[in-house]
């Protein structure tokens, strides 16, 4: 070890991740509850002890270096195996945290599974903080593995072995389109589907793609008259055309909350879709990445029996 790195010590590694993963000394000291100064004096020795300016300033936020990006996996992995040691026999008091817990998931995946969960927290654990991003599937393994996220939600397949995951919701496919559509039905016909003009939303941070080949696979080829890379602009794109898409039953169920708008059972059979949550295999019983995934686990199954009991 060169001898400037032999000053590094768990408090200026603490220090770094914050930076790095909110880039804002203001808020990284908010999160570790230090001041401010004390933050600044520990980016000045790291910056020293690594030769490297480690974040240059874009506007309001602190832009990592290239080597500041090399060094965050092994910083976080050797903070996550220190947590891991004092975590294992003592239980994470969410009560008190105010932890902040990344996650990776889509727009329309937050509006589905947040709600719920936020509704929880803000009576049992109110300091806590939630951060969503969207993240390619193929990203997410190596994200959980170094700690830069704590969990993964959405409709994907991890090949990865250092990754576990359980079933938050199963559903089926279905058609938006709009309730004045003018030559569509209720009772949407395999030939209408085909005459249609459809959206297609294909954004490379869903596995939603997946979907075109299901279709063909059954023999269905589509008129895709516009493609688009997000959910969310759906319901004002198809109540203003004769357009139509079809999306997973869930998010056009959110969808319904805006006017004009009805959703149609598919004309053919389609497997069913998984919503999981994925996490770190390497993550002790006692951590907080732990606690998440329980209490998401605990709060869509609570919801998805309470839906299940409505009319």
């Amino acid at each position: 070890m060169e001898p400037r790195t032999r000053n590094l010590d768990i408090p200026l590694l603490r220090a770094f991740v914050a930076i790095y993963e909110s880039g804002n000394v203001t808020t990284a000291a908010e999160r570790l509850a230090l001041a401010q100064p004390t933050v600044s004096y520990a980016l000045a020795k790291l910056r020293t002890s690594l030769n490297d300016p480690l974040f240059v300033r874009d506007g309001r936020s602190l832009v990592p270096t290239r080597r500041a990006q090399e060094c965050f996996g092994t910083f976080k992995e050797i903070l996550l195996q220190l947590d891991d040691l004092t975590d294992q026999n003592k239980a994470f008091d969410a009560s008190g945290s105010s932890r902040r817990f990344n996650l990776a998931m889509s727009d329309v995946g937050a509006s589905v599974f947040l709600p719920p969960l936020l509704k929880v927290l803000q009576k049992e654990a109110p300091s806590i903080e939630i951060k969503t991003q969207q993240m390619s599937p193929e990203a997410v393994p190596e994200a959980l593995a170094i700690g830069k996220i704590d969990a993964a939600i959405g409709n994907m397949s991890l090949s990865s072995h250092a990754t576990k995951s359980a079933l938050l919701s199963q559903g089926k496919y279905c058609c938006l389109v709009a309730a004045d559509h003018p030559t569509l039905d209720d009772n949407l016909s395999l030939d209408a589907f085909r005459a249609a003009r459809h959206i297609h939303v294909s954004s490379e941070l869903t596995t939603h793609q997946r979907l075109e080949h299901m279709l063909r696979d059954v023999g269905l080829t589509r008129k895709i008259a516009l493609e688009v890379q997000q959910f969310t602009v759906l319901p004002h794109l198809i109540r203003a055309t004769d357009l139509i898409a079809v999306l997973p039953g869930s998010i056009g169920k959110l969808f319904l909350g805006y006017s004009g708008l009805k959703l149609l059972p598919l004309p053919i059979e389609l497997p069913s879709y998984d919503v999981r949550i994925h996490w770190n295999q390497r993550q002790s019983p006692n951590s907080p990445q732990a606690w998440l995934v329980r209490k998401f686990i605990e709060t869509w199954s609570a919801e998805s029996s309470h839906q299940g009991r409505q009319p």
